[in-house]
């Protein structure tokens, strides 16, 4: 079949921006900054921001509040508090507007436990209304009941707001005009869920048994949080769930996700991907669309030019080959799916498959689709985690159902040369050529389209942002990039924004050239850092053009990312941080239950987590307060004299890097411009070890997970006349280097000769390399990183263990 001139050309452009894409440097000289920040602040209950949705002037979070009292043993009414805006004029809050709502306590043994406290059970939905302009929390809407119940999608259009998610036992809405309940379909109205039942949200084995629950969907009004209706939906024996929702401009809802069923005489469940459309009127189906060869739909987004809906999805419901479908559209053991369908009845249009096994959890940055913005054109962009990662090298995008054409003799041209401004009919067929549809046996399949779109160049990211063309499915470019939370099109269609969360410590996140620092927390070790961030893409070539750290160390998650018309991009996730380095000129100090305490140091850790709504003024950018010079890549920039720019930030002379555990390093303008330098009390009070400064006779501990008990060795302990970056060993002991405490410790019974300490080199203070982190981002909502020794042997076994993870995974 022959190829066309425009193909060509098209071809050899999208080439050209695959290269840039390979090369990408985030490194560009103009950054925005963060605005303000609103939080939950009270340590009697524990809130999660996990979706976003905006409506006139308002901002909507939804996620996760609870009342950390048992009710079993302390029943009764607590309140959350949000507390509003945190700004650069005041960092602390200090006359910002704090509202409260009553939440319900339920039974810690309602749920799934916590290993951090409390249960999944003693949950509710709650909603968030904030000023989206000047960050004031206008207020919070609670939809709960008893057993563990979640949020996963949020909508809002005008008055309406759309929340969806799962329940185990009875959910209530208080309704325009009453009150109603709903109870999962496999328990009697009044029953209470079974304990054994119900699961971890991001559980490992999402093929295996993951309880027993019901999808549902609530239409609510946005100015009280008044339901119009509550429904359970999808029903199951087993595990469904409407994991995202959208709203049409007649209020009718669109919801998108799974239902697994288990057969009487089966072993295993089986789960298929589903959307459907209820009425704006009651919630009753108006139509109904079942995907049986996905494991899970997961993101949806409606757009009202043509009636059409774009999915994202998966051929296997466990996240691997476990549970895997067979996908006609397939090629490998999983795959990512991403369809066009009619809003109108279902109908698919057209689907595109890439090589990957993304998996669904609740707090998990498993990616979403948006519609590009007027200025970008009619394009869709989709994220994906864990498609591009597999090691195995490169991941066509050129791949899915057949395309359309006009065929003249024995060549047939494609729909995508003939028109990209609308759908193609066969009128758009020149005279003397037949129309062939993208069902006929010659249409052409899409491997032929030959664009070089892919993904997996850089084999150390996590995940594909992929653009397609809407109306043909046609890849346009494929970018490797860390897993996405959020997914953000520019208001003015120049760029595309994401953001996410990061492990620092194991891998490159962006490129070769890029890192990120991982923030510490007080008292924690320095293997287990982490940090959240904000990158923005080139929406014509996928090139990336910068990208912020922006806060993190104990807790942290930027669960979504939503835009408004101004181009704003709002952060909605949740932290564990009383301090929140926001990256640009922004850093708050919560206070919570409104107690100061003072002057609080970075790294130190809240009684609680707490959900945050964070503004970055992403439509307005200015070049690095440091440089005095940058022309496109900060490498070439000429820096003040009394600053540094390390990691992508700018500080100036003296500042410490106490948010990244590194309170004894500093900026030193006259030594080092772009690294920490270490500060005079290493090597005299302090040591630095494992990432970590030390003061003298601080002992070498070990902690199986960041909320376990620390358990300290009795002879391993920092001397810094001694040694200032590596552990001493106390006079009288050995010590096995190869086991924890409190068996790396033995009475030493013979003297040997003499054994000198070694002293080493100072550190160089070479930047901290960056990977996601599957066993502490993707299956649980508490920092899972392991706590491992410093020792170096313990830094290898450690490695062997990440490498092994990662060669299963």
């Amino acid at each position: 079949m022959r190829i066309s001139p425009f193909a060509l050309f098209a071809v050899s452009n999208i080439l050209k921006v695959t290269d840039s894409v390979e090369l990408d440097t985030y490194k560009g000289c103009e950054v925005p900054s963060f605005e303000w920040a609103t939080f939950a602040t009270r340590s009697a209950t524990r809130t999660k921001g996990l979706r976003g949705a905006i409506s006139g002037d308002n901002i909507f979070a939804a996620g996760n509040v609870r009342s950390n009292s048992d009710a079993e043993t302390d029943p009764g009414i607590v309140q959350i508090g949000l507390t509003g805006p945190f700004s650069v004029s005041d960092p602390t809050g200090l006359i910002a507007t704090t509202i409260e709502v009553d939440v319900q306590s339920y039974p810690e043994s309602a749920g799934y436990a916590e290993n951090a406290g409390g249960s999944f059970g003693q949950y509710e939905i709650g909603v968030s209304k904030i000023d989206r302009k000047t960050g004031e929390p206008k207020d919070l809407f609670v939809y709960g009941g008893y057993g563990m119940d979640e949020t996963s999608g949020l909508a809002a259009k005008g008055d309406a707001i759309a929340i969806s998610g799962h329940f185990t036992g009875n959910l209530t809405a208080v309704l325009v005009d009453g009150i109603k309940t709903i109870w999962n379909s496999n328990i009697e109205v009044g029953g209470v869920p079974d304990e054994a039942d119900q699961f971890h949200p991001n559980i490992k084995d999402n093929a295996g048994h993951t309880g027993v629950d019901d999808g549902f969907v609530i239409k609510a009004r946005a100015s009280d949080g008044k339901a119009d209706w509550i429904v359970r939906y999808p029903e199951s024996n087993k595990d469904s769930q409407i994991v995202a929702v959208d709203i049409d401009g007649d209020g009718n809802i669109f919801g998108s996700g799974y239902k697994c069923t288990q057969a009487d005489d089966a072993e295993e469940k089986v789960c298929d991907g589903i959307v459907a459309k209820m009425s704006s009127a009651d919630g009753s189906i108006m139509w109904e669309k079942p995907f049986p060869e996905l494991g899970a739909a997961f993101f949806l987004k409606y757009d009202s030019e043509d009636e059409s809906l774009y999915i994202s999805g998966t051929t296997s419901y466990g996240g691997a080959a476990k549970g895997k479908k067979d996908h006609s559209l397939c090629a490998h053991d999983t795959c990512a799916i991403t369809l066009r369908i009619s809003a109108e009845d279902g109908s698919v249009h057209w689907e595109r498959s890439a090589k990957g096994s993304p998996r669904w959890g609740i707090v998990d940055s498993t990616g979403g689709v948006e519609l590009a913005t007027a200025g970008d054109g009619p394009y869709i962009y989709v994220a994906f985690d864990d498609v591009g990662d597999d090691k195995e090298g490169i991941t066509s995008l050129d791949a899915g159902t057949h395309y359309a054409g006009c065929k003249n003799g024995d060549t047939i041209t494609p729909e995508y040369e003939i028109t990209t401004s609308r759908v193609m009919t066969e009128t758009d067929c020149p005279e003397g050529s037949t129309f062939v549809s993208r069902t006929d046996d010659q249409a052409v399949p899409a491997s032929q389209a030959e664009t070089g779109a892919h993904c997996g160049y850089y084999s150390k990211s996590d995940a594909c942002l992929i653009k397609y063309h809407k109306y043909t499915g046609l890849p346009i470019w494929g970018a490797d990039v860390p897993a996405v939370a959020g997914l953000v099109p520019s208001s003015d269609g120049e760029s595309v924004h994401i953001s996410g969360r990061y492990s620092a410590g194991r891998a490159d996140s962006f490129d070769d050239n890029v890192f990120l620092p991982g923030y510490a927390r007080i008292g924690g070790l320095g293997s287990s850092v982490s940090g959240l961030f904000n990158a923005k893409l080139s929406a014509e070539t996928g090139k990336g053009e910068y990208v912020l750290h922006s806060g993190g160390g104990n807790w942290d998650r930027v669960s979504d990312s939503v835009g408004d018309a101004d181009g704003n991009v709002y952060n909605i996730g949740f932290s564990g941080n009383l301090v929140m380095n926001w990256g640009g000129s922004l850093t708050t100090t919560m206070s919570e239950d409104g107690v100061d305490k003072g002057d609080v140091a970075p790294g130190t850790p809240g009684i609680e987590r707490h959900m945050f709504i964070s503004k970055l003024a992403a439509h307005t950018e200015t070049t690095h307060s440091c440089m005095t010079q940058c022309d496109g890549n900060t490498d070439t920039a000429t820096i003040s004299d009394d600053s540094c720019f390390i990691d992508g930030q700018c500080y100036m002379g003296g500042d410490t890097g106490a948010f990244f555990g590194k309170a004894c390093w500093n900026c030193d303008p006259s030594k080092d411009q772009k690294n920490w330098v270490q500060g005079s009390t290493i090597g005299t009070t302090q040591c630095y070890i494992d990432d970590l400064c030390l003061n003298n006779g601080d002992a070498f501990f070990y902690q199986r997970r960041s909320w376990s008990e620390k358990i300290f060795s009795e002879c391993q302990i920092c001397d810094p006349s001694q040694n200032r970056e590596e552990w001493t060993l106390k006079t009288g002991y050995d010590v096995d280097k190869d086991s924890n405490p409190p068996e790396d410790c033995t009475v030493r019974t013979i003297e040997p000769t003499g054994a000198p300490i070694k002293e080493t080199s100072a550190p160089t203070g070479a930047p901290t390399t960056i990977v996601h982190d599957h066993n502490d981002g993707k299956h649980d909502d508490h920092d899972k990183s392991a706590s491992v020794p410093g020792h170096p042997t313990h830094g290898i076994v450690l490695m062997l263990c990440l490498i092994l993870f990662v060669h299963v995974h």
